[in-house]
């Protein structure tokens, strides 16, 4: 037996979708598991031994030996106690004094967690037991799960291609009350394969909603301008298929201009993006205080404006930048004139404000927050009164596009901005900003609005969070750039320190596709 192949040992490289007869689990039985093995020794007893077909058929006993052959005991030790785990979540053994079937699904996936080498003996544990297994209730729970080992844990390479070819036949028998749940399977395999599973374990009431039946869960995007967008996702929804989804109501196709969106994890005013890839229950708390908000994070592709949750998105986002200080302004004649043009535009945007006078209060609503003081209130209200009697009013839509179209030719639009309180670098005045798009990192004068310096994205080498150096100081961020023989290092105080460096993560992530 020397010559089997160690399957602890095989890394997960390559996803084979077998075809043909092949790759049956009778097969991979057949060649690995231990009673096979010990079976082939006997052949002259084979009548009396179990037939091939009978090692992946449910059974009623406890297993007293792993399936396949470890040589570690400690390894056969936690696969029988596993085994009889199981056997209690499937019903096909009374369960422990307090032990309910959410704990018995924890105790198997911590299993897996914590010993990688047991994933292809808890997989063929589980196909087994729903094979030939003539109580349909037990079937169920032993497919809920393979739903969940599915998302979270990959077989090794040997054992991969007979597990999809398993998941295959399963999914194509129209006649089988799993076959749908099959499908599910498949398709978090292969994700699982692609993004790489998720990472923390299901809360309990998401494996007792999963318990009845309830595969999916409401949520609620924040988007810009206050719409909210309801959608229900799965256990193993990635970022991508809600973005897509989302992306498809506002009439964006293109997969470039797709990449360019973000969807932003907050909890407790902590602002963090979720990559593409990344499993949305993994942000989601048990607590329900995390919100998912959509961002436009990326401005390569041009606009376009024939859909109205479109404009409305793009105007939500570009309207709270500009008044809330995300977008610099500087003070000057001729910002004067254009905070007086986007304050008539903002007016028309309103239905009800179509041909109305504009009071003080709401001209000040209209206004950026960095202006309201430098900016004489009298003067604008008369600038801006001029514009309302000698242009003609826009319809709203009209109004919120040429309001996109005037806030993106300002000097610093499409940067993320941050409100940077140190600097290693003493020839920075500080407070300054630091602004983020999708080429560079700029500094900006916190009061001329220069800009003192322009660091490429490509130049940068590594970033780190760095945590307060005092109690109640600030987090910071350390950065690596400049050429192998000239590296720089640069470190910054902000409070939105780690929201900074993931902004800058999910940049790059997004920008590399197009380098």
């Amino acid at each position: 037996q020397s010559s089997v192949p160690s399957l602890a040992s095989e890394p997960n490289s390559i996803m084979l979708v077998p075809a043909g007869d092949h790759y049956t689990m009778m097969d991979f039985a057949t060649a690995y598991f231990r009673e096979a093995q010990s079976m082939q020794g006997l052949k002259g007893m084979s009548a009396e031994k179990k037939s091939a077909a009978d090692l992946v058929r449910h059974t009623k006993i406890p297993i007293q030996e792993s399936l396949l052959r470890y040589s570690d005991s400690e390894l056969n030790e936690l696969a029988t106690k596993n085994f009889k785990t199981l056997m209690r979540f499937m019903g096909d053994q009374s369960k422990l004094k307090n032990q309910n079937e959410v704990e018995c699904i924890y105790e198997i996936l911590q299993l897996c967690k914590e010993k990688e080498s047991l994933h292809d003996e808890v997989y063929c544990q589980v196909i087994k037991q729903v094979t030939h297994n003539p109580n349909q209730e037990s079937v169920l729970r032993g497919w809920l799960l393979l739903n969940l080992l599915t998302g979270y844990f990959l077989p090794s390479n040997i054992l991969m291609p007979y597990a999809t070819k398993f998941l295959q036949l399963a999914s194509s028998d129209p006649s089988s009350t799993h076959h749908d749940i099959a499908k599910i399977c498949q398709s978090n395999l292969r994700k699982n394969f692609m993004y790489g599973g998720r990472r923390h374990l299901p809360f309990p009431v998401e494996t007792e909603a999963l318990l009845k039946g309830h595969g999916a869960r409401r949520l609620v995007i924040l988007m810009p301008g206050g719409v909210e967008y309801l959608t229900r996702i799965k256990t193993f929804t990635v970022a991508k298929e809600l973005l897509q989804e989302i992306c498809e109501q506002m009439g964006v196709g293109e997969q470039e201009e797709i990449q360019e969106f973000v969807l932003f994890a907050i909890r407790n005013k902590m602002v963090r993006p979720i990559r593409s890839e990344d499993y949305l229950h993994d942000y989601l708390l048990e607590d329900k205080l995390v919100a998912v908000t959509l961002r436009r994070l990326i401005w390569r592709t041009p606009l376009h404006f024939e859909n109205k949750i479109y404009t409305d998105v793009h105007y939500g986002q570009i309207l709270w930048d500009y008044l809330n200080g995300r977008i610099l302004l500087s003070h000057s004649k001729e910002m004067e004139m254009q905070v007086g043009i986007l304050a008539m535009l903002q007016h028309w945007a309103k239905t009800e404000q179509q041909n109305s006078a504009l009071s003080r209060e709401e001209l000040k609503e209209y206004t950026p927050k960095t202006l309201q003081s430098s900016i004489r209130p009298q003067a604008l209200q008369s600038h801006v009164g001029m514009l309302l009697r000698t242009r003609p009013p826009l319809q709203p839509v009209d109004a919120k596009i040429q309001f996109i179209e005037h806030v993106m030719k300002l000097p610093f639009f499409g940067y993320n901005t941050y409100f940077v309180e140190r600097v290693s670098d003493d020839t920075i005045l500080v407070p300054c900003f630091f602004g983020v798009n999708k080429e560079e990192i700029i500094v900006v004068d916190g009061t001329t609005q220069a800009v003192s310096r322009v660091i490429p994205l490509k130049e940068l080498q590594n970033m780190r969070t760095l945590r307060p150096v005092s109690d109640g100081g600030l987090p910071g961020i350390e950065l690596n750039y400049g050429s192998a023989a000239r590296p720089k290092t640069m470190w910054l105080e902000l409070s939105q320190a780690k929201e900074m460096y993931h902004t800058i993560v999910a940049i790059l992530d997004k920008t590399q596709l197009h380098h």
